[in-house]
């Protein structure tokens, strides 16, 4: 399926080629897409992804850039410190004390890395969100007033299983893109709302993966911890 080619005129060129030929690189009226207005311009290229139902000015098709991501993630960050702040806040109006900091389930080394760029480049999802919070104890004495699990600094096993799912997340994803890539190119792969009912059902599953081990995790600290 995924190495079949679409006919142009004389000559052949796969997805896979048409991707080579993408640049990160703004076009002259200073947008990156990814598919350039080059690509757009050409009258069979231009005309296959029309068909498969693009538009070179689809949000789809607009690549951020570092600035758009550095503004993101500080936004994501701010509402990150603005929930702890509240949980300390409840908590201690509860408890009488509360010290806890906030646990990324898919950690820094992660969302630092290829599989990190592909979460929320492709996936749309931001690691600092509560979808990937534990709040978890900052001191003993947190964890002993309020009950909650300590804070274990970094976890290598569930980095390591965190890692390995990402690698699994990715290739899904690179599956459907090239599946729907092959229709684009004018061939018989999978269509532009089958692309994107995988996509979404490729991110609630990521997202209900680490909703399934938040309370694992907990649970593990707590035996780990006495």
């Amino acid at each position: 399926m995924f190495g079949r080619k679409a006919t142009f005129g004389r000559k052949q060129q796969s997805f896979a080629e048409l991707k080579e030929t993408m640049r990160p690189a703004p076009d002259s009226d200073g947008v990156t897409r990814v598919f350039s207005r080059e690509l757009w311009d050409d009258p069979r290229i231009g005309h296959a992804l029309r068909e498969a139902g693009f538009a070179p000015d689809d949000a789809r098709n607009i690549l951020p850039t570092a600035k758009d991501y550095i503004a993101l993630f500080a936004a994501a960050k701010q509402r990150l410190h603005e929930r702890t702040e509240t949980f300390n806040r409840e908590m201690t109006a509860r408890h009488g004390y509360c010290l806890a900091a906030p646990f990324l389930v898919i950690g820094n080394t992660i969302w630092d890395g290829e599989h990190g760029a592909f979460l929320y480049a492709q996936m749309k999802l931001i690691g600092f969100d509560d979808w990937n919070v534990l709040m978890l104890a900052a001191d003993v004495r947190t964890k002993e007033v309020c009950g909650i699990a300590g804070h274990p600094g970094t976890i290598p096993a569930l980095t390591e299983v965190t890692t390995n799912y990402g690698i699994e997340w990715k290739r899904r994803y690179e599956l459907a893109l090239e599946a729907f890539g092959i229709t684009a190119m004018g061939g018989k792969g999978i269509t532009l709302e089958q692309y994107e009912s995988e996509h979404d059902t490729l991110r609630r599953e990521i997202v209900d993966k680490v909703g399934w081990m938040k309370p694992r995790i907990v649970d593990e600290l707590l035996r780990v911890q006495g």
